[in-house]
């Protein structure tokens, strides 16, 4: 069954806006819907008003339904049909200013077709994607990415708004993962009509990505842009609408975030809104491999691929038992053997494990004999990954280590693989355990107070020394490092960090490497880095205000230009750089919530709490809303 869904929101602040809702009329075909606020026509029907656009090979129905009722708000639609085809459709409040509309379609005999959930706006207004104001006609994919899918726009989120005075009209679809990886988007400024596909009618076609771009293995499949229906089978799509006042583009974006975060649940703050909802719009169908039914992509220009890193950080931030196994599962030994792949994988199959999901004992042996077999002393040693490059040893994948050394972020996860080998049962003794902590503290540079990038290369700070002791704390609830070591690594970070944050890989006294020019791996500021190493200085006992106080200062560095976390932000001017609502990141809501939990803190979270006060978010009747004269952030950005 396939789901797709599209969003309405408006906030309370604003009583015109709280009578928004579908308005059914009556043709000479048969009933369709408007949308209306306060009275006034904001959406019609496609088609000029005659209904659901249905797309078949050689034919284009305006779908206008026979029977329709209003039950208490609920509005059902009944008894549409295209060639072959029986479509119904219900809309419902989600909260006064967010609609779901979820059209179901059953097959009368096996059907090729794809469907426009789009809208006509009323008149005039402003256009928008999530990435910029849509000033000229302009299509878009969130469906897939990379050079597998040649498609010049790419977009992450497939939000469709309008925008009239000072209040916003939204439209957001579902994830691509539940349509089938179709997912498309096209403004047609110049007749004012929003259009959102679950397909795009190509033809079917040989996509693959080259082994040069994915480690050593070959990804390939046939694709068509059809949604394919057998006969009695039924399928469901939903999609939501919502209103919301904005002042700026920031606005804008935040408010789709809102209305999404609302609409799945994913509303407990706006911080938890915007990395669960990067998990979310990440999920795709694994067509490209048999291990399983779903993924999680790496960012949309990388494609139908899954890092074990970024796959685990995202499953972590959906927090769905169901869609954490389909992705694990969807892991293969080729994705594995390189970088703390393998580290990851082990950790995560202890999570899927205790949660009663099945894992590959098989994948799960090759994994705990890789790290075995590249552990001197102790020490996990990453091989190479390409014969010719000293790179693509840690998840910072272009910083060079020699061979041999062994980088302090991978030997943190190597500590934790370790602990999670033998809840799965691998004979690893206290010893061995020991022998690797011990390692990883051998990485401290004492004379500088700072942990170093690697074992080799003490004159270089590696912020990404500590997420290893953190995930390790959350999962097993272990200390590998002393408490004065973290601290010292904080103190000297606080002296020695960027305007905008902890660079990656910096010199002893912060300055970026030579040749360094302060974005990506290249001297850039990871949001999960500087948030694992502030959650390590609360694991070690520092002052819970300080590392509160410090985590919101970062984060609205981060979400400075827009309400989306990014690969990195330049150390130089704070920009964002390389994806934006990128994967890697998703998880910090839950790494956080879980070191709270091993800690026994609860309570509300002074970090959420505090981005909600500089966002202007506050939670009313168990949902997010939202006040524009309230946001402090975004101001750089417009």
């Amino acid at each position: 069954m396939k789901k797709y869904v599209v969003f309405f929101i408006v906030l309370l602040s604003i009583p015109a806006l709280a009578e928004l809702r579908p308005e059914i009329t009556r043709a000479g075909r048969g009933h369709f819907v408007h949308m209306v606020d306060t009275g006034r026509l904001i959406f019609s029907a496609a088609g000029g008003g005659m209904g659901l656009t249905v797309i078949q090979p050689g034919e284009t129905t305006l779908v206008a339904y026979q029977r329709a009722q209003n039950q208490n708000g609920l509005v059902k639609l009944e008894d549409g049909r295209a060639p072959g085809l029986v479509i119904s459709e219900s809309i419902r409040n989600v909260m006064p200013q967010l609609l779901e509309r979820t059209v179901t379609v059953r097959a009368e005999t096996d059907q090729r077709y794809y469907m426009d959930f789009g809208w006509n706006v009323s008149t005039g207004g402003t256009f928008y994607s999530f990435t910029a104001e849509e000033t000229q006609n302009a299509s878009y994919t969130p469906s897939c990415g990379g050079p597998e899918f040649n498609k010049a726009g790419r977009q992450t989120l497939p939000f469709l708004g309008w925008r009239t005075g000072n209040t916003l009209y939204g439209l957001i679809g579902d994830t691509p993962g539940l349509w089938e990886n179709r997912s498309f988007m096209a403004f047609d400024v110049t007749s004012g009509r929003l259009s959102l596909c679950n397909g795009d009618g190509s033809a079917k076609r040989a996509i693959m990505i080259p082994r040069t771009l994915d480690a050593t293995t070959v990804y390939r499949t046939r694709f068509d842009g059809w949604q394919h229906i057998e006969k009695g089978e039924t399928q469901t799509w939903t999609t939501w609408i919502f209103s919301a006042p904005v002042r700026t583009f920031y606005d804008v974006q935040l408010a789709a975030h809102l209305a999404l975060a609302n609409a799945k649940g994913f509303n407990g703050s706006a911080l938890e809104a915007i990395l669960r909802n990067t998990s979310y719009l990440l999920l795709r169908r694994n067509l490209l491999r048999p291990e399983s039914d779903y993924l999680f992509i790496s960012g949309i220009g990388y494609g139908w691929k899954q890092w074990v890193t970024d796959g685990f950080y995202m499953s972590r931030g959906l927090d769905d038992p169901y869609y954490d196994r389909e992705a694990h599962a969807a892991l293969f030994f080729e994705r594995i053997n390189y970088e703390d792949n393998a580290q990851y994988y082990l950790i995560w199959s202890v999570l899927v494990k205790r949660t009663g999901g099945d894992i590959d004992l098989r994948t799960v042996e090759r994994a705990y004999r890789f790290i075995r077999e590249h552990e001197q002393d102790g020490l996990y040693i990453p091989p190479r990954l390409k014969a010719d490059s000293k790179a693509f040893k840690t998840y910072h994948d272009q910083l060079p280590y020699e061979d041999g050394d062994a980088p302090s972020s991978n030997q943190g996860f190597h500590c934790g693989a370790l602990l999670a080998a033998r809840e799965l049962g691998f004979a690893v003794s206290d010893q061995e355990i020991d022998r690797a902590i011990a390692g990883y503290r051998r990485m401290f540079n004492q004379s500088g107070g700072y942990m170093a990038s690697s074992l080799q290369q003490q004159e270089h700070v590696g912020q990404d020394a500590l997420y290893g002791e953190v995930l390790t704390y959350a999962v097993f609830g272990k200390k590998l490092l002393p408490d004065e070591m973290v601290r010292r690594h904080l103190e000297t970070s606080m002296r020695i960090q960027s305007p905008y944050g902890m660079r990656v890989i910096s010199k002893a006294n912060g300055d970026l490497l030579d040749g360094h020019n302060g974005v990506y791996t290249n001297g850039g500021s990871w949001f999960l880095n500087d948030a694992a190493n502030y959650l390590a200085g609360l694991i070690h006992g520092m002052n819970e205000t300080w590392v509160d106080e410090k985590t919101v200062w970062r984060l609205k560095k981060e979400l400075a230009f827009m309400p989306a976390f990014h690969e990195s932000i330049s150390t130089v001017n704070g920009k964002p750089h390389g994806h934006h609502l990128y994967s890697w990141n998703s998880g910090y809501w839950w790494l956080r919530r879980e070191v709270r939990r091993q800690l026994g803190l609860t309570g509300e979270d002074r970090v959420a709490a505090g981005l909600d006060q500089e966002l202007g978010v506050s939670r009313r009747n168990g949902f997010l809303v939202f006040d524009p004269s309230l946001n402090r952030l975004g101001k750089g950005a417009q």
